[in-house]
């Protein structure tokens, strides 16, 4: 008797071991799906682990210029605003000329008053282009203020063409600014943080690796630069046009073909800066045959690289 109790135990449990067994094998339950869960690169191809090492690489070399065109401290909004303030209280104390010409004026300090406080009080990621804009729009005013007070030795056409190609431009820096949703300084840099080292780009999971390069993407504006600054471009050409008119005096025309060009080269400058990080970023990726593509069915849930080495 105590031969087959002892017996009848061990069969008992060998059976409960035995379903224990079938029960992780089910390919639907939560026990087996964490136990085949991915846990460390020799349970990845190696095809995978080169395509995100290669990834990391390359977003290496051009966190450091997203990040650099995004940071602004606080010395330039408040020169900016300073001076905003002392032309403000210029143009209201100045004598001699009349009420449109005075209003122009004024209304250029204090959009740089305004773009100046405003660039203190929004994130660091939006600094840049906040002055970009206000100073755009205040330089619009400048121009007609001068285009209203008719001076003499600038043809007013000029003048007027300096100031819409002016304003036009900060109207679309003030768009670009309001569709884009830049991703915050703080956060490029720790992005920045954990690919700029070999140790630290092979530490990354592909989820990881992913988020950082949404980051990157985010610092890309809405509206691109030289699209910005052509409406400057094309009021420098429209300005610099007295110049073939026969009936003006030589001074008029040496005068409009000097602000003409100068704004132009200017606005010309604005327009081919360098090539922006995601731009750069997204070439390099071409070249080493990989391309950014969505990986959610409605084609925002991630971002993932796909090629062949």
């Amino acid at each position: 008797m105590d031969w087959l109790s002892w017996s009848t135990r061990h069969v008992r449990r060998a059976l409960m071991v035995g379903a224990a067994v079938a029960h992780l094998s089910l390919p639907g339950s939560a026990a087996a799906q964490e136990a085949r869960a991915p846990g460390s690169e020799e349970d990845q191809s190696r095809e995978d682990v080169a395509q995100r090492r290669e990834r990391a690489a390359l977003l290496a070399t051009h966190y450091h210029d997203a990040v650099r065109l995004h940071s602004m401290g606080r010395g330039l909004p408040i020169l900016f605003s300073g001076l905003g303030g002392v032309s403000l209280a210029l143009s209201l104390a100045g004598e001699g000329i009349d009420a449109p010409t005075r209003i122009a004026f004024a209304a250029g300090s204090t959009t740089m008053l305004a773009g100046g406080l405003a660039a203190l009080a929004v994130p660091e990621t939006y600094r840049p282009n906040t002055l970009a804009t206000a100073g755009m729009l205040s330089q619009g005013s400048l121009w007609l203020g001068f285009a209203l007070l008719d001076s003499e030795p600038i043809p007013r056409m000029t003048l007027v063409s300096l100031s819409a190609g002016s304003y036009a431009t900060g109207l679309l820096s003030g768009l670009n600014l309001a569709l884009s949703e830049y991703t915050p300084v703080s956060r490029l840099r720790a992005d920045h943080a954990l690919v700029a080292t070999p140790g630290w780009r092979a530490r990354l999971s592909g989820a990881q690796l992913a988020s950082i390069e949404r980051d990157l993407l985010g610092t890309e504006p809405a509206i691109p630069r030289w699209a910005v600054y052509l409406p400057a471009a094309l009021g420098g050409v429209a300005a610099a046009a007295p110049v073939l008119d026969p009936e003006l005096p030589a001074e008029k025309q040496m005068m409009s073909a000097f602000f003409g060009l100068l704004n132009f080269t200017w606005s010309l400058a604005a327009m081919l800066e360098p090539e922006h990080p995601v731009q750069a970023y997204q070439r390099d990726l071409r070249r080493a045959g990989l391309r950014v593509a969505p990986s959610g069915p409605d084609g925002t849930a991630g971002l993932t690289v796909s090629g062949k080495f």
